[in-house]
């Protein structure tokens, strides 16, 4: 084994890798997880490699951010995947603005089509329905709502029907 093999490979003995996959992180770190634990078992990066089913570049990519980074590199990074159309910084101000909306209107309620437009308006971009909801719930806003009241509905007369009944 090369020298700075053998210097990952004592940094590597600090920890146990099959506890951590067995317990810890997504499936992606998991699989990292098992793959220093097959290292550890003396088992070689190609060996490692075909046990997890990847390429044994990608373990080699593993064992470079293991080396700079410690167990740390190993993690599931953010940043993944599509990002949203509005960002989180406007969670508050849009949550702010769906509520005057709804205290606005004097009868049901609003819809998903009326906050899209409200987003355009304000930001100048129109989210797809998934998007709309995922940000909805991003700023906490749940639409589990009472059942809605007519403008001209006349309280005092359902008090007095319920009376009756």
């Amino acid at each position: 084994m090369k020298e700075r093999d053998v210097n990952t490979l004592s940094s590597m003995n600090e920890h146990n890798f099959r506890k951590l996959a067995a317990t810890q992180g997504t499936a992606r770190e998991r699989r990292r997880y098992l793959a220093f634990a097959h290292i550890q078992d003396g088992k070689n990066y190609s060996e490692a490699a075909r046990m997890v089913k990847v390429d044994p570049r990608t373990v080699f990519t593993w064992l470079k951010k293991f080396r700079a980074e410690g167990l740390e590199g190993l993690k599931e990074q953010p940043g993944r995947g599509a990002k949203s159309c509005l960002p989180p910084e406007k969670d508050e101000s849009l949550r702010q603005a769906v509520e005057a909306m709804q205290a606005k209107r004097c009868g049901g309620r609003i819809r998903g089509k009326d906050i899209s437009t409200l987003i355009e308006e304000m930001q100048g971009i129109r989210p797809s329905k998934s998007s709309l909801y995922r940000i909805l719930s991003r700023a906490k806003l749940v639409w589990i709502t009472a059942r809605s009241k007519h403008p001209k509905a006349d309280k005092e007369a359902q008090e007095d029907f319920k009376k009756i009944l």
